[in-house]
């Protein structure tokens, strides 16, 4: 009786505990420190025009999977491929001299090519449709689709090792570090809720039954493991995670399409705290701060800039938006920036069965925060998530390039011009970090390359083929997938092109110094 009243007490005080952290997304972050010594900004202002892009002439794809070479005006090697369907592709991940990608929204392939040649390795069909972008780890190739299954496969063979069916829609990609699976997916779904931690699975049961957490709570973060898809720990989240977890040291981050920030520890799945705020983007996790970046509504507009929390406490550092730009494409139906136009995202998911999102993907409250209404939308969205590399914050927002050191200082912002640049556009994916560059694709087909120290221009090609994601580096090569299913890589002629493996850098979608 003595255990029973014990354990009973210890449940009572860890849902209290998990009840009190909780506070749904209701405005803009209160309560926000003052800010210590942190970034002066006073940029060095310059300008890009992308309408002086040097034109890529991309060869006929005349056929489905096979790899065509060509060379760009100034001699560097590339090729092409175009990979069946036509669809939105996400990020390619590199591991092993091979490169991953899904099929794209709708299809039901998976595919690993030759990294140097685009030759086709192998190819896996899927159950269900929408592969996302990609993870690898310890020879093993983590996945979901859309519609409505994780999956790992043997990176080496395509050989599937396990799946699971979850729910529908995933619109987020798992997570890999030491031997486990971190993945969020719509509650109520999956009847596959083996083999969990008894007392976090009781206490996530006990909290989805009471009101008005119920309503709240419509999603859950799953830890699995790696190699058997065994469920070790699973938690409750108000909103669909933006982009994917975020791991580092020892613990899992997430930020959710209704604005809440949430910090787990990796092991054990308890949630070591959670705030109510304005995310906008993934976070990125380097020295003890969270970057991510944050909406704010003043005089009647929306604003959207960089903040930096503590990452231990879940603390503001910063009582302001840094690098802070208009950001009307986060109305509500504007969708979110993501580089798709509202008659294709109409169409992409009608393609899937979806002629209105459906009430598991909980848009409501993706669209009132983030302007996203569409499931396409919500499986493409990453906002203008921030990079971190030497001690220096770098993101793509709206119609800006900017470089700001974390310890003060003076940094850069680049104003972006061109005849189809629009104020109210996210007209670059986030970054992908080289050693010194950094590494964009845009909307409208642009490859661009720009110094993380001062923002000299690199290289900048228009391919002209509309890219939604943002790239994969590896052996000096980019690697950039199109809205409209052709996959590129150009080889850069330098090593500087390296070490961005998955979209977020790594498995743990956590690449930075």
């Amino acid at each position: 009786m003595k255990s029973k009243l014990m354990y009973a007490g210890a449940l009572a005080s860890l849902v209290a505990l998990a009840l009190s952290v909780y506070q749904p997304y209701s405005g803009d972050a209160q309560g926000i420190a003052p800010t210590p010594r942190g970034p002066v900004l006073k940029p060095k202002q310059i300008q890009i025009d992308l309408d002086k892009a040097v034109r890529i002439s991309v060869p006929a794809l005349k056929d489905d999977l096979k790899p065509y070479k060509f060379k760009t005006p100034d001699g560097k090697e590339c090729w092409a491929l175009r990979i069946t369907g036509g669809r939105p592709i996400a990020t390619p991940a590199y591991w092993g001299g091979m490169v991953f990608i899904g099929g794209g929204y709708g299809s039901h392939e998976f595919y690993a090519f030759d990294a140097r040649t685009g030759a086709l390795k192998w190819k896996v069909n899927t159950g269900d449709d929408g592969p996302t972008a990609a993870v690898v780890e310890n020879g093993l190739v983590a996945f979901n689709t859309e519609s409505c299954t994780v999956y790992v496969l043997d990176a080496r063979t395509g050989k599937v090792v396990w799946q699971e069916w979850l729910g529908d829609p995933l619109m987020s990609q798992p997570a890999i570090a030491g031997g486990r699976l971190y993945m969020c997916y719509p509650a109520g779904q999956s009847g596959a809720h083996h083999n969990t931690n008894q007392q976090s699975n009781v206490i996530a049961q006990f909290l989805f039954k009471l009101k008005p957490v119920i309503s709240s709570m419509s999603h859950r973060l799953l830890c699995a493991d790696l190699k058997t898809g065994r469920h070790l720990w699973e938690q409750p989240l108000p909103a669909e995670v933006i982009s994917a977890p975020v791991f580092d040291r020892g613990k899992v981050y997430t930020t959710c399409h209704d604005g809440s920030s949430w910090c787990f520890d990796a092991v054990r799945g308890s949630v070591l705290w959670t705030k109510k705020a304005a995310a906008t983007s993934a976070p990125v996790v380097v020295a003890g701060q969270m970057v991510i970046t944050q909406k704010q509504s003043r005089n009647n507009k929306i604003y959207e800039g960089i903040k930096r929390v503590d990452a231990l406490k879940g603390k503001e550092t910063d009582a302001s938006l840094l690098a802070a730009s208009e950001a009307s494409y986060l109305d509500a139906d504007k969708g979110g920036g993501v580089a798709l136009a509202h008659s294709q995202t109409q169409s992409l998911d009608a393609s899937v069965g979806f002629a209105s999102a459906p009430g598991a993907a909980n848009l409501i409250s993706s669209n009132e925060h983030l302007g996203v209404s569409s499931v396409v939308g919500g499986w493409a969205y990453q906002g203008a998530r921030p990079v971190v590399k030497d001690s220096r914050i770098m993101n793509a927002q709206g119609t800006r390039l900017n470089s700001l050191p974390m310890a003060g200082g003076t940094g850069w912002q680049a104003d972006l011009k061109g005849k189809n640049v629009r104020s109210d556009q996210q007209v670059f994916s986030p970054p992908a970090l080289g050693k010194a560059n950094i590494y964009l694709c845009s909307a409208d087909g642009h490859l661009l390359s720009v110094n993380q120290q001062n923002g000299k221009v690199q290289f900048l090609y228009a391919t002209e083929q509309p890219m939604t994601f943002q790239p994969a580096l590896a052996d000096g090569n980019m690697y950039a997938g199109t809205s409209n299913g052709i996959l590129f890589c150009v080889n850069t002629g330098s090593t500087d092109a390296d070490g961005w493996s998955a979209w977020g850098g790594n498995a743990q979608h956590n690449k930075s110094d």
